[in-house]
């Protein structure tokens, strides 16, 4: 890519009642000079507020500033597009809108316009974990700005208030190696880890707290430990084989009473023949039951099958595009060097007979993969129409099941009661069976429940599976998408520019700097910078670490000159008032500034600028002063 590079023309502050103010700047280096409280850092302050700072005037410079004024102008070029941008406080409405052109856009807007313009692409980095709950937000123009803008009172740090994985984004943004190192495949990923996860400590959960309350509740022989599918099954067939043998009993009873009784009423009769046609019934449903289950897992696959054919279909049609222009280069008998012209456009230079051009042989091809696709994706939505029509099929006939049985209960109590009628008295035998049936059935359902929870399970389970092919499938995506990042070469890089700075310290001079050799670990969450070996913060001491800060901004301002980063050749430096209290106060802010005057001097930084504001610069040739 081609470096943007971001230049201010003008700024105008426009008061109540009198005359504006106004800054002329220029590329390259440009000095605001006085002494203190003339204005140096306010002018800076309202630069910054005009840039998208998302507070009030008041916060941004002060209350009596922004009751004095009412707009600031900036007169910006962004690769010599001018752009007009103004903050207009005291206008109705308008307090927190940033006019570009005249046309009102919220901060958001505005970072998206800068950023556009400056072909910067549009990343969401975790502000923390990846994996938190938090969504990710957007590495905006302000995160980015921090890096360009070193205010008067944050020099305690490279940049203030801004967490190390949002610091490394914007450094790995800078260098143009961020837009794939956070692609939306890697947010989707994490969020399919962080669902997978949440979803199996809820598994954890759920089966911890139903293994515990069913083992007490079913109180099972065959589930005394645990409750599995197959101590559910081996109950169920116990308790099966107990009711048949209290229905052979029950029958055999009320036989002998049938037989010593002739009261039998018309009820009795017509209950038993309607309890056979009912179980004829009954059979007839649950086959079609079954036949229903055994045609939906046919189409399931069926639609899995095609499934897998469109993703070839995609595959294929992007490896289209990448081998169509492929050509014989050389001869296959002598290995020599064919050329191309040598038998005309529209005959093949290899066998010389006619052929299609390569772009509409590349359209015919995708035209054909492009009309199978079609006839497949057809035939699947036609898939899942007859899926979901037969998943509606089995629900019916499941609650007709359900129907069915509840009818066949109710015509086997007809059939007792008709009995229990036909007799004087009951048999405690029969009571005594038929509290034993209650039982078993009051069991039987609550086995019913705790197979349904284990069912639950299985849905957990299954769905885990699920995210975990998702999850390898977008790694794998991630990976093809995703560049190796050395972060090794970048860490030198920034390292190297740091040490240019340095080195130019003392160029013309006895040493200015004595306190080491930087050296940069970049990392995607970490930014590590030390000075032989020790923490840059714990080796340097006073003026020392200013001036690692400013061979930090002096690093970045330089990647500028190689024309394929995305550093836009702006800088803005207000030097702390502390700072410029030496005696020898003069020379010691412009020895620090003639590294950057070079540097702007090359014919690659042409419109690069920086901005600067102290209370002396004497002797700075080569920059563009301005005295308040």
């Amino acid at each position: 890519m081609t470096t943007k590079i971001f230049r201010i023309k003008s700024v105008s502050r426009f008061p109540i009642n009198d005359d504006y103010d106004r800054l002329e700047l220029t590329e390259g280096v440009n000095v605001i000079v006085g002494e203190m409280n003339t204005g140096k850092t306010m002018w800076l302050q309202m630069i910054d507020f005009a840039l998208g700072d998302d507070g009030g005037p008041e916060e941004a410079f002060a209350k009596e500033l922004a009751e004095k004024y009412e707009r600031i102008t900036l007169e910006l070029t962004i690769d010599g597009e001018e752009i007009v941008v103004e903050r207009r406080w005291k206008e109705v409405g308008a307090k927190t809108k940033i006019f570009v052109n005249e046309e009102g856009m919220s901060t958001k807007q505005f970072s998206e316009f800068i950023l556009g313009k400056l072909n910067i692409p549009l990343i969401k980095v975790p502000s923390g974990s990846p994996y938190s709950d938090r969504t990710w937000p957007e590495l905006s123009w302000r995160e980015l700005y921090r890096h360009m803008y070193k205010q008067e009172n944050l020099w305690s740090d490279l940049v203030q208030k801004q967490a190390e994985v949002v610091r490394s984004a914007c450094i790995l943004q800078f260098l143009d190696v961020a837009r794939n190192l956070y692609s939306e495949a890697y947010g989707l990923f994490v969020a399919k880890q962080k669902e997978k996860a949440k979803l199996e400590a809820q598994k954890d959960v759920f089966v911890g707290v139903m293994q515990d309350l069913a083992v007490d509740l079913v109180r099972q022989p065959e589930m005394t430990v645990s409750v599995t599918p197959d101590s559910i099954n081996a109950s169920r067939k116990r308790l099966n084989d107990r009711l048949a043998e209290i229905e052979k009993q029950r029958t055999e009873l009320l036989s002998t009473l049938d037989r010593n009784t002739s009261v039998k009423s018309k009820e009795y009769s017509a209950a038993k023949d309607r309890l056979e046609s009912l179980y004829g019934e009954l059979g007839q449903l649950e086959g079609d039951r079954n036949q229903n289950v055994r045609r939906r897992k046919e189409l399931v696959g069926y639609s899995k099958t095609l499934e897998t054919e469109l993703a070839k279909f995609a595959r294929v049609k992007a490896s289209v595009a990448v081998f169509a222009d492929l050509k014989v280069t050389h001869c296959p008998a002598c290995d020599q060097v064919v050329p191309t012209s040598r038998l005309g456009p529209n005959l093949c230079y290899v066998c010389g007979q006619p052929h299609v051009s390569a772009a509409a042989d590349e359209t015919a091809g995708k035209n054909r993969i492009e009309f199978e696709e079609q006839q497949v994706s057809e035939e699947l939505d036609e898939l899942k129409k007859l899926i979901a029509e037969l998943e509606q099929e089995a629900e019916m006939l499941e609650a007709r099941i359900t129907d069915m049985r509840q009818s066949i209960q109710g015509q086997q109590r007809v059939i007792r009661d008709a009995q229990a009628l036909a007799i004087r008295a009951i048999p405690p035998e029969l009571s005594l069976l038929d509290q034993e049936i209650g039982k078993i059935n009051a069991e039987q359902a609550q086995l019913d429940r705790v197979a349904r929870s284990l069912g639950t399970r299985e849905q957990m389970s299954s769905r885990i599976t699920a995210l975990e092919e998702e999850i390898a499938a977008l790694d794998a995506e991630i990976k093809l998408i995703t560049p190796s990042i050395n972060y090794g070469d970048l860490g030198d890089l920034i390292a190297d520019r740091m040490n240019d700075y340095l080195n130019s310290l003392n160029a013309d001079r006895l040493s200015k700097w004595k306190t080491g050799r930087v050296s940069v670990k970049l990392r995607r969450d970490d930014l590590d910078i030390t000075l032989d070996g020790q923490r840059w913060t714990a080796k340097a001491g006073g003026t020392a670490q200013y001036i690692v800060q400013l061979a930090y901004h002096y690093a970045l301002f330089s990647l500028t000159k190689d024309g394929r980063y995305n550093y836009p050749g702006f800088l803005i430096i207000d030097f702390p008032p502390h700072f410029a209290q030496a005696a020898n106060l003069r020379d010691s802010e412009t020895y620090l500034l003639e590294p950057f005057v070079k540097l702007c001097a090359l014919p690659e930084m042409k419109d690069a600028q920086v901005i600067i504001a102290g209370r002396a610069f004497d002797n700075l040739a080569g920059a563009n002063f301005i005295r308040l």
